[in-house]
């Protein structure tokens, strides 16, 4: 059997099928037809011998394991591709650049963002900004942040995809907090992703639930979760020393993960988005 290449227009069909958790929410984010994006996963199928998506599933799309391993390079191309093509196409930059990260990320993602940054505009002077998705989004409306690293929808305009955050239940490992009605939930200020999905989460399980306490800052959350005040939801990747992930047996419902994202402000900033972009998902992948 000789098998064709890999076009970059099915792998990121491929690729955000998945992310997006089916054909139709794939087609929407693309900004193509639904038989459009089917079409495209039907010619990737031929080209490597065999199905990428389970089809007799009664929840989602899971990958076959072909799937699973054309998934891994898939990603590695697509982000090699875009970095490649934002990078013959950037100018070079060396302005101020205003960048807004949210306060989410906190001690893992955060340095990642960064060095990213420091790789694609070595000649830039930066201004970072740490603060809520809101108001990162509220500062680059009115003019005071260029690009902004949120998490939120995956229908934000101006923006480009950096990574799907798997989103846990955090407790303290330090102190015992046996499990309690209703949930004490620890948050920061609404609005907030992490904050919806964790409300939203409870409510439709039916799991009756308190806000006992709220922080502007991650510190301030995971000071509180610590000291046994309650629990919260937050990306896996960022649960650190003095927390612990709260496994099926907690009773809490699974959480929606998070899509975090890169935005501009104007058409001024879009390239040098995309080659962060890019960059950023080639270093976590």
């Amino acid at each position: 059997m000789t098998l064709g290449h890999l076009d970059i227009d099915l792998l990121r069909a491929f690729a955000t099928v998945h992310q997006a958790g089916g054909f139709s929410q794939a087609a929407d984010i693309l900004g193509r037809s639904q038989p459009a994006i089917s079409l495209q996963i039907k010619r990737l199928e031929e080209r490597v011998g065999g199905q990428v998506f389970e089809r007799t599933s009664a929840r989602g799309i899971p990958l076959t394991p072909t799937g699973v391993t054309l998934m891994d390079y898939a990603r590695q191309i697509i982000a090699l591709h875009d970095e490649a093509m934002a990078r013959l196409t950037l100018p070079t930059f060396k302005t101020f650049v205003r960048l807004g990260i949210l306060e989410e990320l906190g001690n893992y993602r955060l340095p990642a963002v960064l060095h990213s940054f420091a790789k694609v505009f070595p000649d830039a002077k930066l201004q970072v900004d740490v603060k809520l998705s809101n108001r990162l989004m509220l500062d680059m409306w009115q003019g005071r942040n260029d690009i902004i690293v949120i998490a939120g929808e995956t229908d934000v305009p101006n923006s480009f995809p950096l990574w799907s955050e798997q989103l846990v239940w955090v407790t303290s490992s330090a102190v015992p907090s046996p499990p309690r009605e209703p949930v004490p939930l620890i948050t920061l200020p609404d609005p907030c992703f992490y904050r919806k999905a964790a409300e939203k989460a409870l409510s439709s399980a039916g799991q009756p639930w308190a806000n006992v306490a709220t922080s502007s800052t991650m510190a301030g959350i995971r000071a509180s979760v610590i000291a046994g005040i309650g629990v919260t939801a937050m990306g896996k990747t960022e649960v650190t020393e003095g927390l612990r992930i709260m496994g099926a047996d907690s009773g809490l419902p699974r959480l929606s993960d998070a899509n975090v994202m890169i935005c501009y402000r104007d058409k001024a900033f879009e390239t040098a988005a995309k080659a962060l972009a890019a960059h950023v998902r080639k270093s976590i992948a």
